[in-house]
């Protein structure tokens, strides 16, 4: 036995026509829950239906495979009219249908396959011979003109790693978003079995179809990619004064700025916090980001946005988001409720901002707009010290990328000055010694700051936050344009 069980869909034509619940939108990779219908209708035409119910409840207990697949293009949208359903010998009925088919590119037909790899180890045991069968059966996989075949076998890591095609990987704690795809869950066998069981006595009946019942029961999983990277989760909120307006704070206190949220959530959530397993130990570790030994850095991270985008900009902060891990959507919700509206405490006293919750504006596109090219708005801390070699400021910010959890390729230059109009540069001193630029934690004083521009194969989403300040504001980038321009000092 492997180390997956692969269920492999292989097409006879060179498209595909699957498309997601809205009836329009191209559906790729096919979504699990598509392989769990298809399972289900060629099972019940040549088995027992609790024979095949049994069976499935496997897939209803593990519903989130990974998925490797080919690359596609999306086809011409075309217009048609099909005649209803609904045996009457006129067809004096049409319904009009729109689709826009998948084309697999570059490959012959009969090397284009999908992959739906489900780990054994966690898995437990498997009902191996009932799902071989069923697999076997399939003929055919989207609509009824996309003819298919598909067998079941188990594979070795290192046979997982040898197949060609992009792989796609699920995030069952995120958020769904309008291109998560549907995966079964339990209940989902009951919820299909009815539209069956009323189709089949229609048709020994001969009577007319009456609408079409759609799937209820099923969940919804963001499955990302090298070729659909998922960003970050992260609230926004502006700085405002006593009457609403915004209140600026100086660029160069940007972790001044940061502390004081840091210090409002974490006040915020010892009074309510979210339903955790230990809510002290949470708060001491995700909120206020103590690591007690570990050095995962799972925690949120307070960022404070200089104000960029248009001519007059003056990078001064008026704005504040709160980035939190992958899968901690709920938790960022719970605190961005908590936090709206709270008046921050500044240190040493003195009239401090209050937080308003932001749904974003044009600043905050800047940094959380998709983009293939990235330049820093505050300088990333590099996690050691160059010593002005630049072969080791290279190593220094390859591994900054890393730590930051950045895992796609990128080309990147870097520099002393700002990549921005009015922002600061990366010097710590002038010639005279005297201060410049941002002030930063004492425990990361000794390290060295750089600007960079980063440009990546692909566009990528953001909040893009690189480097060992990335939880207090240092490395923040914002996107700029594709173009090959020198000029990128000034704001776009």
């Amino acid at each position: 036995m492997g180390d997956y069980f692969c269920v492999t869909v292989q097409w006879v034509t060179d498209r595909y026509h699957g498309v997601r619940s809205d009836g329009e939108t191209p559906e790729w990779p096919p979504s699990p829950f598509r392989l769990f219908q298809t399972l289900l209708a060629s099972g019940l035409r040549t088995g027992s239906e609790n024979d095949v119910s049994a069976t499935l409840q496997w897939f209803e207990r593990n519903p989130t495979p990974e998925i490797i697949a080919a690359n596609t293009e999306v086809g011409t949208a075309r217009n048609h009219f099909v005649p209803d359903n609904d045996n009457s010998l006129s067809h004096r009925r049409s319904s009009f249908r729109k689709f826009r088919p998948s084309i697999f590119a570059g490959e012959s037909p009969h090397q284009v396959s999908v992959h739906y790899l489900w780990d054994v180890q966690i898995n437990g045991s498997l009902p191996i011979r009932e799902l071989t069968n069923l697999v076997n059966c399939i003929g055919y996989f989207g609509w009824a003109v996309d003819f298919a075949f598909a067998r079941a076998l188990f594979a070795t890591s290192a046979e997982v790693n040898k197949i060609i095609g992009t792989r796609w990987t699920p995030r069952p704690g995120v958020l769904p978003s309008a291109d998560a795809l549907r995966v079964p869950k339990i209940g989902s066998i009951d919820d299909l079995r009815h539209p069956y069981s009323k189709s089949a006595r229609r048709a020994m009946n001969f009577a007319q179809r009456r609408g079409t019942i759609h799937p209820k029961v099923f969940d919804r999983v963001v499955y990302t990619s090298s070729e659909r990277p998922l960003g970050r989760p992260y609230e926004l909120f502006s700085l405002c004064d006593a009457e609403g307006d915004l209140s600026p704070e100086p660029q160069a206190k940007l972790i001044h700025v940061a502390g004081m949220a840091r210090h409002a959530a974490i006040s915020a959530m010892k009074a309510y916090p979210p339903e955790v397993p230990d809510p002290a130990n949470w708060i001491e570790t995700f909120v206020a980001g103590h690591r007690n030994g570990d050095n995962d850095h799972k925690q949120f991270s307070y960022i404070p946005l200089p104000s960029i985008g248009h001519e007059h900009a003056d990078c001064e902060i008026r704005r504040v988001m709160i980035v939190a891990p992958f899968g901690e959507d709920a938790k960022l919700a719970h605190l961005a409720e908590q936090l709206d509206g709270h008046t921050l405490e500044r240190e040493g006293g003195g009239l401090a901002p209050i937080l308003h919750h932001l749904r974003g504006d044009g600043v905050t596109a800047q940094y959380t707009k998709q983009s293939r090219v990235w330049a820093t708005v505050t300088p990333i801390i590099l996690p050691g010290h160059d010593d002005h070699s630049p072969a080791k400021t290279k190593k220094l910010l390859e591994t900054a990328l890393r730590q930051s959890g950045i895992e796609q390729p990128c080309e990147f230059t870097w520099s002393a000055m700002p990549n921005f109009k009015n922002c600061l540069p990366a010097y710590k001193h002038d010639r005279q010694g005297r201060h410049l630029g941002y002030f930063r934690p004492n425990h990361l004083a000794p390290f060295t700051l750089v600007h960079a521009r980063l440009t990546f194969h692909l566009p990528l989403p953001g909040p893009i936050i690189v480097g060992a300040g990335r939880h207090c504001g240092f490395g923040i980038c914002a996107g700029v344009a594709d173009a090959c321009d020198a000029d990128c000092d000034r704001p776009r």
